[in-house]
């Protein structure tokens, strides 16, 4: 079955479906890692957002239960070069998560690269190119959007009972392999909603602030909680978590062009 991928600019890419039937509204944005496909579509962090991953080839080494980092997809959908299954794209289909492959991923990224990360439509089958076009036109932008509801965990949870420290986790959107983590350096940890206040977490060894989705700046009152939390106890934020940290301490934030993501980020020293 073939399919299509409409950016709000106008431009089409075209491909074969070997996911889900249907379409799908969101972010187009890119992934640089050449692992961890399976781990990138279950990451709370792609919420509203169609992936395109860089790597040639995806779905090469299959699936397995215990990769993934939430118990669902996120990700509204998947561009590839080249998929590979029959075990990934059943796991795609199976989750209701279109795919497309045979897309020109490296003319996309750059793309993306370029223009910045852009409101799109994916469609699995027969669909007018116009009309998707023109929906991908006017989806709300992932700027001022509060996304943590939706993926936070609804009440407190004890992911390890025993350790040399009490870690509190706040859920802005975890992912398993940060708790492993936290769990494997000995810590006891406890997860807590989004919305936990502060006087929950005082007293607690440090508190993570989690990854998670969509624009920190809207998230006035978990900024507010973090705020009164400071000089409480320790605090570490990751990704989304850190910009929360960032303004609660005095600090703004703004909107990377096409931001970073995936395991392998180049980095330019320069001397001097």
């Amino acid at each position: 079955m073939k399919g299509f991928l409409a950016l709000e600019d106008g431009t089409v890419f075209r491909g074969d479906s070997v996911g889900a039937d249907g379409f799908a509204c969101g972010e187009a944005v890119f992934t640089t890692g050449m692992a961890g496909y399976q781990e990138a579509v279950t990451d709370p962090s792609f919420a509203e957002q169609i992936v395109c991953f860089t790597a040639p080839m995806v779905g090469n080494y299959g699936v397995s239960d215990d990769r993934s980092e939430s118990k669902k997809a996120h990700a509204k959908a998947v561009l590839m070069r080249e998929a590979r299954g029959p075990a990934w794209t059943d796991w795609l289909h199976e989750r209701g998560v279109l795919a497309l492959t045979g897309i020109d991923t490296r003319s996309l990224v750059l793309k993306l690269r370029d223009a910045g990360a852009m409101q799109a439509v994916v469609v699995s089958g027969p669909g007018d190119v116009e009309e998707a076009v023109a929906q991908a036109a006017t989806q709300q932008s992932m700027s001022g959007r509060a996304l943590v509801e939706d993926v936070s965990t609804k009440e407190p949870y004890v992911y390890r009972d025993s350790g040399r420290a009490r870690i509190a986790c706040v859920d802005y959107g975890v992912k398993r392999s940060v708790l492993r983590r936290l769990a494997a350096a000995g810590a006891a940890v406890t997860v807590y909603p989004h919305d936990v206040d502060a006087d929950e977490l005082a007293g607690y060894d440090g508190v993570l602030l989690s990854p998670g989705p969509g624009d920190p700046a809207p998230l006035r009152v978990q900024t507010a909680t973090v705020r009164d939390l400071l000089g409480r106890t320790n605090i570490l934020g990751i990704c989304l978590g850190h910009q929360v940290l960032a303004m609660a301490t005095g600090h703004e934030t703004f909107k990377l062009p096409f931001g970073h993501r995936g395991a392998n980020h180049p980095v330019l020293q320069r001397d001097g």
